[in-house]
């Protein structure tokens, strides 16, 4: 039995994929008949195939981020050489769980931290691209990404406060799909700006690149209507550090935009209120960057 927990503060997203129960409404037994089958062949393309393109699509993302060769983040020079090692070193574990997901960074560190919060860039840049990715193709979901402590268990998972606060922002807080971000956070990469020690005798060229990551990430979140900051994956920020990743990202905006439109028209049309609102929300914020999309 496992009993050296090392108990520690990590970064968690908590993704919860929206829409996957209605794609199973009626669907009780093996097929019967012709149209049961195509109902069942139906809900599988909706459900299990999605999923999976999902938990793939978000490791490629993310690996495909570390292992760019040229990084987009400005950098001195003299610097950049030892920049690029460290974003391609940074650590991210994924917990996987029906349509839901966790994705969590270590964050303590003793020799260097930059890593570390090279790896929250990469989560924060991984969640707003599978998003618009996923809205382009007609599905949604909402995340909530925290700081928290927690530890791992001895099957490698992470546990802990960390993943109540992600779950409750994602679950509780979010509402409507969009990418809300914890007070902690913010705290966290404030300080990072501030040029504050991470760990004793950390050196000046870690804490100016802690300070490069903790600026990038800070212009992506912006506050939202009701008060709550988000990630902006539609502002200038974003875009100019992640579509380029993505091929047809000007397509792939104005698909998301499509049915983000759709579904609130949809949803007020059949008399829904609850979700009619909260994709009116979303619509709203694609409005005012409408001038972005094209």
């Amino acid at each position: 039995m496992k009993n050296d927990y090392n108990w520690r503060y990590y970064l968690v997203a908590s993704v919860d994929v929206l829409g996957q129960k209605e794609a199973f409404k009626g669907i009780d037994h093996l097929p019967s008949d012709k149209k049961s089958q195509e109902k069942l062949i139906e809900a599988h393309k909706e459900t299990v195939l999605f999923i999976e393109a999902f938990r793939e699509g978000f490791r490629t993302y993310f690996e495909t981020y570390l292992e760019d060769s040229e990084s987009k983040v400005k950098v001195p020079e003299k610097k950049k050489a030892k920049f690029d090692e460290l974003r391609k070193s940074a650590l991210i574990k994924y917990q996987f769980f029906s349509d839901s997901m966790l994705a969590s960074i270590p964050l303590e560190t003793k020799e260097c931290h930059a890593n570390a919060v090279i790896g929250v860039y990469g989560v924060l840049g991984g969640c707003g691209g599978i998003l618009m990715l996923s809205l382009s193709e007609k599905k949604a979901f909402r995340v909530g990404i925290d700081v928290g402590l927690g530890t791992e268990l001895k099957n490698g998972d992470v546990y802990g406060p960390a993943l109540i606060k992600a779950y409750k922002l994602e679950s509780e807080v979010a509402k409507y799909p969009r990418i809300i971000i914890g007070s902690e956070l913010i705290n966290y990469l404030k300080n990072l700006s501030n040029k504050e020690e991470q760990f004793p005798g950390q050196d000046k060229e870690d804490i100016e690149a802690c300070k490069i990551m903790a600026d990038c990430c800070l212009k992506m979140i912006v506050t939202d209507l009701d008060g709550l900051p988000i990630l902006d994956y539609l502002g200038d920020e974003f875009r100019n550090k992640f579509y380029n990743k993505i091929d047809n990202s000007q397509e792939i905006l104005r698909k998301a935009y499509e049915f983000v439109e759709e579904e609130y028209n949809r949803q007020r049309d059949y008399g829904n209120n609850k979700l009619a609102f909260r994709y009116y929300l979303l619509h709203n914020y694609f409005r005012a960057r409408s001038s972005k999309i094209g």
